[in-house]
């Protein structure tokens, strides 16, 4: 029996030294206050190949008292085909409640396929986010910037009514250069899930009101350390945001 101990002693000895020593801590934060988000779009497709969507989205937080953040895009469409478009977008974000300004450059293909009354559309791309004016960072914490992502999108609506369409959708980013070093490596993961369900109005051929409900989920690693050259582990923070919405949109 004192024997058998003596083994155990040693093979755990073993892997302790065999370990690394880095440790992974998890720091995890949750939003759990609704928020407001809102905002418009107008839309203009310009003979069969081309179009473009210029937009304003507006979020408020605190539970839906302070303005936080405003998002203003521009998307180019190229129609392959009537279901096939490319759409590379440029979007800035200024960022009220830290201070930040952030771009992002998409590159998107979209197909969209319908079946009488129901509609069916996928969509994939690049992403490319950058922040132009952060916060001062911390030197013990590792941070990627800017980021490279795929995005990933799936969305469904039923003409219910010529003026009534619910709709569902679910859009998921995968990061794909988290931080990394000779101590620690973050590896591939979902940056963020995003979901709708809610109801479209179609007040005419042009003009459309969306009411919604948004969960919204985001991760971010890091790599951090006790000391300037000294490793500690990695750090995941996490927030999940429910949303009331509405948005208004125009097309000529």
């Amino acid at each position: 029996m004192k024997k058998l101990s003596t083994i155990w002693l040693t093979i755990i000895a073993l892997f302790v030294v065999a370990t690394p020593l880095s440790a992974q801590y998890y720091h995890t934060t949750y939003s759990t206050d609704t928020q407001f988000h809102t905002g418009f779009d107008v839309e203009h497709k310009v003979g069969e190949r081309w179009g473009w969507n210029w937009g304003e989205e507006f979020y408020f937080g605190n539970s839906m008292s302070e303005f936080q953040k405003i998002y203003s895009r521009l998307i180019v469409n190229y129609y392959l085909s009537p279901k096939v478009r490319i759409s590379p977008m440029v979007l800035h974000i200024a960022n009220r409640a830290t201070g930040s300004y952030t771009m992002i450059y998409d590159l998107n293909i979209g197909y969209t396929e319908r079946y009488d009354r129901l509609s069916v559309t996928l969509r994939g791309g690049t992403r490319l986010q950058d922040v132009i004016t952060p916060l001062p960072e911390d030197f013990l914490v590792v941070k990627t910037e800017p980021q490279f992502q795929l995005r990933a999108h799936i969305a469904v609506g039923y003409r219910a009514l010529d003026w009534l369409e619910p709709f569902a959708n679910i859009e998921t980013f995968l990061m794909l250069n988290p931080a990394t070093d000779k101590w620690n490596t973050v590896g591939y993961y979902l940056s963020r899930v995003r979901s709708n369900v809610g109801v479209k109005f179609h007040v005419d051929k042009k003009n459309t009101i969306s009411l919604y409900w948004r969960y919204d989920q985001t991760q971010n690693k890091y790599i951090s350390y006790e000391g300037r050259y000294v490793p500690f582990g990695i750090i995941s923070k996490r927030s999940a945001v429910n949303f009331v919405g509405v948005f208004y949109h125009y097309r000529f």
